[in-house]
């Protein structure tokens, strides 16, 4: 699989829905390092099906995992997918890399087209308050259903009262 060739499906998948891309080089190894590129896209929210559908049509996909931040006034979701996956031509890193509000942090799921992709959607869920549309299970998988906040959100109002304990770094900034 080759960097190009997923930039360009990309590319006629989403349109106007690809803000952005780079191609990344991580060199990789220790005793005979190897040159790896990555695609990093920035998408809009309702192109994350889209593309995940684009990737897939390549071949097959592993979905690493969706980490997210709390980014202000917005949540930023990043979709890390292998495209490619296990092939003699070889994989290709992609980052799928998309912003919503607060006010309004809901997400297609992608579940539908990976269904490995649950359990890291419903983290995101419980962690961030991010709603995820058409997730086939909603429910909490490390936190108690009925907890009220979300931890990683840096605005949580209520989070001090759940905590038990707070190492010193924590308590810092930067």
């Amino acid at each position: 699989m080759k960097v190009d060739q997923v930039l360009n499906v990309l590319k006629a998948a989403l349109g106007e829905g690809l803000a952005h891309t780079e191609v990344r080089v991580r060199r990789v190894g220790a005793k005979a390092p190897v040159e790896l590129k990555e695609i990093w896209a920035e998408i809009d929210r309702d192109a994350i099906v889209p593309a995940v559908a684009a990737l897939k049509a390549l071949g097959p996909l592993h979905m690493s995992v969706i980490s997210g931040q709390d980014a202000g006034e917005r949540i930023e979701l990043l979709y890390h997918i292998a495209v490619g996956y296990g092939t003699e031509g070889g994989e290709v890193m992609v980052t799928l890399r998309l912003a919503v509000p607060k006010d309004d942090a809901r997400v297609p799921s992608i579940c539908h087209l990976i269904p490995g992709a649950e359990t890291t959607e419903r983290e995101k869920i419980e962690f961030l308050g991010v709603e995820f549309v058409g997730i086939p299970d909603s429910r909490h998988v490390f936190l108690p259903d009925d907890l009220p906040v979300h931890p990683w959100r840096k605005d949580e109002p209520e989070m001090e009262r759940f905590l038990r304990r707070m190492v010193e770094w924590e308590g810092k900034d930067g």
